[in-house]
């Protein structure tokens, strides 16, 4: 694989910086362990960043810079069973983005984008407490050539139901670290519902679970993260 990395700008979480999420996928592209990622700084768009990789750890750096490690990690939780697609579609009406967005252009939960451009993952309330659902059908621009997503974009996925969680209790956050494990390739087309929980709060720190279902698979992928409020 290349040993640097470029942030297009159409993948961008805030427009000046790169989807978390995605961000993430990239550098778990890396290695083959579950990755904990942990994002030091914003990932810049547009810029050619270095990978560097020692026998445990990855870094993504810039001009001496850390931008983001990776180093093996696990989830070890349980998901919440998902509402059906019908009932996630209904959810997303809810969805408290279309009212306030603090990144409104965001490559996954952006009111102001439009698929197959970006993710348009919406998520609302669903009847169980702290949960969030939203209906996803991924596009075959999100392909990996074998009919399946693309790693990159099933982090993607996992990332923001994670933060809209946390929004009403903080307006201004950015994704701290994310833990993802995939364990089935979800296809091009299929129906899925992507759910967020929160899971609790340190000062300025918040903790969410995300996951994704398909109808023919059952749960497909898991993540844990750390959010931080930066207002």
């Amino acid at each position: 694989m290349d040993n640097c990395l470029t942030i297009e700008p159409r993948f961008c979480g805030p427009l000046n910086s790169g989807n978390g999420g995605y961000v993430c996928g990239l550098l778990a592209n890396y290695v083959d362990f579950t990755a904990e990622v942990t994002l030091q700084k914003p990932p810049p768009l547009s810029t050619e960043m270095d990978i560097v990789v020692d026998q445990k750890k990855l870094q993504l750096m810039h001009l001496g810079e850390t931008i983001a490690s990776v180093k093996l990690g696990s989830v070890d939780f349980e998901a919440p069973p998902a509402p059906d697609f019908n009932m996630a579609l209904e959810a997303s009406k809810s969805y408290i983005g279309f009212i306030e967005h603090p990144y409104p252009y965001c490559f996954v939960c952006g009111p102001k984008r439009e698929s197959p451009d970006a993710l348009c993952i919406f998520p609302g309330k669903t009847s169980a407490a702290n949960t969030i659902a939203a209906p996803w059908v991924p596009d075959k621009v999100l392909s990996d050539g074998d009919g399946n997503v693309k790693n990159e974009f099933v982090w993607s996925a996992l990332d923001c139901p994670g933060g809209i969680v946390v929004l009403e209790k903080s307006k201004l956050i950015l994704l701290g670290r994310m833990t993802a494990q995939v364990k089935h390739k979800i296809e091009i087309g299929e129906k899925c519902v992507v759910i967020g929980w929160l899971k609790g709060q340190e000062g300025r720190k918040f903790f969410s679970g995300t996951a994704i279902y398909t109808e023919s698979k059952g749960l497909c992928a898991v993540a844990s993260a750390i959010w931080i409020d930066i207002k």
